[in-house]
């Protein structure tokens, strides 16, 4: 069986806060821009809050609670109710507030708040820099790898153990990294490294020989090459795994 060859950490990360992010900013901005449009054209009036109901429930573990607000309001002598799908702790039964309407449609009232908008653009504001940040690091990261490749000491190193790391979740899963020991030839110094965090499980690597590149003047600096390791592995016919 082939193991799967997993985009970095970083990568699906990165990848996974920032579209979420574009797509609430995106939310948030067609809302704002309709909200915008409304108020311009829309006219103000006098509203009475008439009823506040409130339906309590429970999900993932946690109560909420949801409240249907009721206004009444006069439109040219009609006398018009509406649910306004909003709620804050300063609502009371027969409160007067503001609200504006449309004067084609006077049953299409809201308030001035743009809290629902602020919420999208600020939750995906911030996903989206978080997911750039991960994606920078990435970058930044492969550009280190490329030097490493180029001027450090190429070692070879035998991968003693595979770990899962609890320390991260990835879309419900932990990712594997692989533990490598390294004797180096230049100073007959054992070192031990690990690899970067892969998304499918790698043990069948167990036993085999990485190419491990080190920093001539810092061997903390290091890279250990599981993917060029993974090629090898998926190209030996030899090797049947089942699992």
């Amino acid at each position: 069986m082939k193991i799967k060859k997993g985009k970095t950490v970083f990568t699906i990360i990165g990848a996974i806060f920032f579209i979420i992010g574009m797509i609430l900013v995106v939310i948030g901005g067609i809302s704002l821009a309709r909200t915008s449009a409304f108020m311009n054209s829309a006219q103000k009036t006098k509203a009475e809050i008439i009823s506040i109901s409130a339906d309590s429930y429970r999900r993932n573990g946690k109560n909420h609670t949801h409240y249907d607000v009721w206004i009444e309001y006069t439109v040219d002598g009609e006398v018009l109710e509406k649910n306004i799908n909003e709620y804050n702790s300063s609502m009371y039964e027969g409160k007067e507030i503001e609200v504006y309407y449309d004067p084609d449609d006077p049953s299409d009232v809201r308030t001035d708040s743009k809290v629902f908008e602020y919420i999208f653009l600020g939750i995906g504001g911030s996903f989206a820099v978080i997911g750039a940040v991960f994606l920078i690091i990435n970058i930044i990261m492969g550009r280190r790898i490329k030097i490493l490749k180029k001027s450090g000491d190429k070692l070879s190193g035998i991968i003693t153990n595979v770990t899962m790391n609890y320390n991260m979740t990835i879309n419900n899963r932990h990712p594997y990294k692989a533990e490598c020991e390294v004797i180096n030839p230049y100073d007959g110094e054992t070192y031990l490294y690990s690899s970067e965090n892969i998304t499918d499980d790698i043990s069948g690597l167990i036993g085999m020989t990485a190419t491990v590149y080190v920093d001539r003047s810092n061997k903390k600096k290091y890279y250990v090459d599981i993917y060029e390791l993974l090629d090898k592995y998926n190209k030996d016919n030899r090797i049947h795994d089942y699992r």
